[in-house]
Parts: structure tokens; C-alpha cells; sequence
């Protein structure tokens, strides 16, 4: 039996051991004792098989405020804990490139469905931001132009996070999230976020803007509360 399977029992036996029959109860947990002595599992252990991670691909290498923001909103309405992983490798052509990665990590289905809710938002807000960026005077210079989307893009997801909010609202072993994290991707380094709006002037017009379009963002829900995959809006 290897040591997933042993959880799997282990979990099943804890289940029974609530039985309202009391020998079945009692067999059950001397069960799931015996197999985590033989296995040298502790309580914890079983807990942590409960925690799951999912990987969202941002929408650049650089750490935007703006996508930092909707990631977090996202993280907190479903009770999952997030940080970011930039990776590099060699493409077929030779060339180093990197990718930029959310992490999810939460208890049951949560990751999968915060994945499910920063993908879809994601999408929509970076549409929605280079729309913004289109209509720019053509002589505004490109460093402008992208504080001005990212501006925008800023007061897209204030307005977003209430949908979110509205979507879900779990709650988390918060303690038990990290620990995860800490065993399986070892101490995390503290990132910085890319904020282009302070280097360039931005009015208040362009984050309005953001907000009034972020008030159309989309997540649909399937059966059971779950995300229909094929409904992405």
C-alpha cells in the first residue's frame, strides 16, 4: 500500500469513526491509527491530503499591481493562499523565455474554482485594458499608454472584486495552507510589484473608465455551484 493509498484509507476510516454505531466507530478509528503508525503518518498529514494547488498563467513575466490585485481579491473569496512563480526555460528556437504562474492553494475544490474565476477575469480585463490603451491619442508615447491601461485596468478589478466577493466566500485553515506551501515549495522570497501608474501622470478618468467596464465582468456557475468550463464568459 503506498502512502497515498494509506491516506485515502485513513480518511475513510476517520469518516466511519463518527458512525452513530459505537463498535463500528471504535473499529474504524483503531483502524485508521494502526495505518498511520504503519505508514508514520500524523494527523496533520491526513489534513494536508485535503489541500490541493492550481496554476493560473498571468498575463506577463512582470508582477502588474493591477493583476496582483485581482489575484489577491480572488484568493481571499476562496479561502486559498497564493504567490506568484516565475520559471525560464529554452524554446524550440533556442531562446530563453520565461513564464509567470499564479499559484492557488486551498482545501478541496477552492483552487480549482479560484483558478477557474482568475482565468476567466483575467482574460476579460486584459481585453478590456487593451481596448483602453487603443483609444489613446496616437502621439501619446507607449510608457504613457501603458499607465494609462494600467490605470484602467486598476479600477476594472475595484469593481470586479464585488462579483467575486459575491461568488464564493469559503472559509480556510490559514495555518494549514502555509504549511503546505512551506513543505512542498520550501521558504517563498517577497516579490515587487510593477506599478507603471506612478511613474506616468495618470487622471482619475482612466481608473473610472476601468470601473464602470469592470462592473460588466462575468463568471458563470454549473451544476452544484462548480464552474461550467465550457461557459467561460
Amino acid at each position: 500500500m503506498t502512502r497515498d493509498e494509506a491516506l485515502k484509507k485513513i480518511k475513510k476510516c476517520l469518516a466511519l469513526s463518527r458512525s452513530a454505531n459505537e463498535h463500528e466507530a471504535a473499529v474504524a478509528l483503531r483502524q485508521a491509527q494502526h495505518l498511520m503508525r504503519e505508514h508514520g503518518l500524523r494527523e496533520q498529514d491526513v489534513s494536508l491530503a485535503d489541500v490541493h494547488e492550481v496554476r493560473v498563467k498571468a498575463c506577463s513575466t512582470a508582477a502588474n499591481t493591477w493583476e496582483l490585485r485581482l489575484v489577491g481579491v480572488i484568493a481571499d473569496a476562496f479561502g486559498c493562499e497564493t504567490f506568484g512563480n516565475l520559471e525560464g526555460r529554452y524554446n524550440d528556437a533556442g531562446a530563453f523565455v520565461r513564464t509567470r504562474h499564479w499559484v492557488f492553494v486551498g482545501m478541496q475544490a477552492a483552487p480549482t474554482v479560484a483558478g477557474y474565476a482568475c482565468e476567466v477575469l483575467l482574460r476579460q480585463c486584459a481585453k478590456a485594458r487593451l481596448a483602453h490603451i487603443a483609444k489613446q491619442p496616437k502621439n501619446c508615447k507607449p510608457i504613457t499608454k501603458t499607465a494609462r491601461g494600467d490605470a484602467f485596468a486598476i479600477g476594472w478589478v475595484a469593481a470586479a472584486s464585488q462579483l467575486v466577493e459575491h461568488f464564493a466566500q469559503p472559509k480556510a485553515d490559514k495555518a494549514l495552507l502555509l504549511t503546505y506551501i512551506e513543505q512542498r515549495h520550501g521558504e517563498l522570497k517577497k516579490g515587487k510589484a510593477r506599478d507603471t501608474t506612478k511613474a506616468r501622470k495618470t487622471d482619475w478618468g482612466h481608473f473610472s473608465a476601468g470601473h464602470r467596464s469592470g462592473q460588466d465582468a462575468k463568471l458563470n456557475r454549473g451544476v452544484g455551484g462548480m464552474p461550467a468550463q465550457g461557459r467561460l464568459a
